[in-house]
This record gives structure tokens, C-alpha cells and sequence, in this order.
């Protein structure tokens, strides 16, 4: 039976993920500013077409984080960890650095409801890797087409070529942690003996607890074949249903995109976003997908209202309905407390 929390941890989960969603509010407020540009400039007929492939979207990415953690076997009911991978994902999007905010959502309620660190962390790498699939797939497509239809200065070729070497070696050392064990134990000795080192602290069993946890998920993945369908199909549907939308908000400022120029402009955008580590990705996300398109010959005015309108649809609005699902989510760490008091008093 998982252990239940004690009442000290409660409030200080309460506490720390309202903190979390107060940050979330404040990057809305800073990005204001931006939104009231498009109010008067929008065809607001398209924008709930953008809003459903954003909604696809989400679900997709919240359903397939559920699988990934029902591959190790974590004790939670499915609805309870899809909502758990909507607002951890919802604010990993606002915030980026790392993925660190939507982490800390994770284990502050998943472990609120007994589940371990281990187990947390393994099904997040798990799932992070596979999501990551979806960018690695569009960012060499997107760069050919660039190279193809424009030429950059030395500069710019070089900086976008080490950003796409970057995501390239963070996704084999992720393909390493997964699925190759023998380099994994490697990885995981070395990290030890660097803890030892710099913080003078025994992480070694932890590490361990680790290994043995992801070696199980990779075995019930190859028993069950069907959660691997489970998770690349969602990650396929998410990363299409994110190009539809970005494909109305364009429409809806102007002209559509052909899926050459649509497909560039989004993966250089998103991935410049996400090595910015600044929070979404605030103005460099805008300004990289702007700047290709216009290369590409779009419109320079279009191509910025139509990536504001992005941040507005797929990040801000899914934002405030996170909010709704925090308050779900609490009621339930209260009533956990509430339960585990009733034994004990039994």
C-alpha cells in the first residue's frame, strides 16, 4: 500500500503549486501586451478550428503521458494522471526551463497520492523521450527546406546548426537512458561518483532504484506491444494537430501557408523556444518563427500577428483552463489527507 502523505507535505504541495500557477499568471500578464495587437486584426471565424487541433493536441499529449506511466505499472487512476499531464504540460509550455516547472507539478501530486520518485521521474523521462520524437522528426525537414529555398549568413547557418546538434545529442543520450542498458548503468555510476564529488552525498542506491525501474518499463513495453502504438500514435496526432493550429492562426491573419514553408517556420520557432530556456520562449519563439517566414517571402506584419496568435491559442488559453484542473487535482491531495486521518483514527 502507498504511503499516504503527512499533513506538513499536503500544505506544502498546496503551497508550492500555487506558486507554480501564480508564475504561470504572471508570464500572461507580461505577454498583454502582445495579445491586444491581434484583438482588432483576427478573423475570429477560424480561431475555434485552431482552438479544437489545440485542444487534439492536448489531449493527445495528457493520454500518452497516462500511458507512459501505466507502462510502470504507477498505481493512479487514468484520469487522475491525464490531468496530471495536462496542467504539468500546460505549464512546462509557459514556463519551458527544462521542463523543471511541470516536473515539480508531477511529483508534488503524484507523490502526494503515494507515488515514488523513482517511478515519477522514469515515466516522465519515458514519455519526454517519445514526445521528443515529434520535433527531432520536423527540425531536419525544416532545415533542408530552409537551406533549399534561402540562403543564410555564416552566422545564422551556424547558429541554427548548433541548436539542431544539440537536440540531436540530447535525444541519443535519452535514447541511451531508455533503451540501451549496460551504457544507461554507465551514465547513471558516472552521475553517482559526480554527486559524491560535488555534494559529498550517496545517490548511488537512488540511481540503482532508478535502473531497475526504467529496465521494467522497457520489458512491459516489449511485452505490450500496444502501449507503444498507444504512445508514438499520440505523439503523431500531437505534433499535427500543433501544425493545424499554427496553419488557422495563419489563416486567420491572412493567407494560409504551403506545408513546406508552415512546417519550417514552426520547428525553427518552437525549437528556438525551447533553448532559449526563457519562459515560453517570451518574444525569441515570435521572433524566430517570424523571421524564417519572412525569408520564405511571407509577410512580415502577417507572420507576427500569426505567431502571437499561436502563443495566445496554444498556450495562454489552455493556461486558464488548467486552472480548473488544479482545483480538481488539490481537492483530491485534500481528500487523501482526509481519508488517511480517518484511518489512523480507526
Amino acid at each position: 500500500m502507498a504511503r499516504q502523505p503527512s499533513p506538513r507535505r499536503q500544505r506544502l504541495v498546496i503551497a508550492i503549486v500555487g506558486a507554480l500557477v501564480l508564475i504561470g499568471l504572471l508570464v500572461v500578464a507580461l505577454d498583454w501586451h502582445n495579445v491586444r495587437q491581434i484583438l482588432g486584426q483576427t478573423d475570429w471565424q477560424l480561431v475555434p478550428l485552431a482552438l479544437l487541433f489545440t485542444a487534439v493536441s492536448y489531449f493527445c499529449i495528457s493520454y500518452g503521458f497516462a500511458v507512459a506511466n501505466q507502462v510502470f505499472d504507477i498505481q493512479m487512476h487514468l484520469q487522475d494522471l491525464t490531468e496530471i499531464g495536462f496542467v504539468s504540460t500546460v505549464l512546462n509550455h509557459l514556463l519551458s526551463a527544462g521542463g523543471a516547472a511541470g516536473f515539480s507539478v508531477r511529483f508534488l501530486l503524484m507523490g502526494a497520492q503515494g507515488t515514488t520518485l523513482r517511478d515519477i521521474v522514469a515515466a516522465s523521462l519515458f514519455y519526454s523521450y517519445f514526445s521528443s520524437l515529434g520535433m527531432l522528426a520536423l527540425l531536419p525537414i525544416g532545415l533542408v527546406y530552409l537551406f533549399a529555398r534561402h540562403p543564410l549568413s555564416q552566422g545564422t547557418a551556424a547558429s541554427v546548426a548548433i541548436g539542431a546538434v544539440v537536440l540531436i545529442l540530447a535525444f541519443l543520450l535519452a535514447t541511451a537512458l531508455v533503451f540501451a542498458p549496460s551504457l544507461r548503468s554507465k551514465m547513471l555510476r558516472g552521475l553517482s561518483r559526480v554527486a559524491r564529488t560535488a555534494i559529498h552525498r550517496d545517490i548511488g542506491p537512488l540511481l540503482d532504484e532508478f535502473d531497475v525501474t526504467m529496465a521494467r518499463g522497457v520489458t512491459a513495453l516489449r511485452q505490450r506491444p500496444s502501449f507503444l502504438a498507444l504512445l508514438v500514435g499520440s505523439v503523431v496526432v500531437d505534433w499535427a494537430s500543433s501544425v493545424a493550429t499554427l496553419w488557422f492562426c495563419f489563416d486567420a491573419m491572412g493567407e494560409p501557408l504551403n506545408l513546406g514553408v508552415l512546417l519550417t517556420g514552426f520547428a525553427i520557432g518552437i525549437t528556438a523556444g525551447v533553448l532559449s530556456m526563457i519562459p515560453g520562449g517570451l518574444g525569441v519563439q515570435e521572433g524566430s518563427m517570424a523571421g524564417i517566414y519572412a525569408l520564405l517571402g511571407v509577410p512580415f506584419q502577417q507572420a507576427v500577428l500569426a505567431a502571437i496568435l499561436f502563443r495566445v491559442v496554444y498556450y495562454l488559453i489552455p493556461y486558464v483552463v488548467s486552472l480548473a484542473f488544479y482545483w480538481h487535482l488539490l481537492r483530491q491531495v485534500g481528500q487523501g489527507h482526509a481519508q488517511a486521518n480517518g484511518t489512523e483514527s480507526v
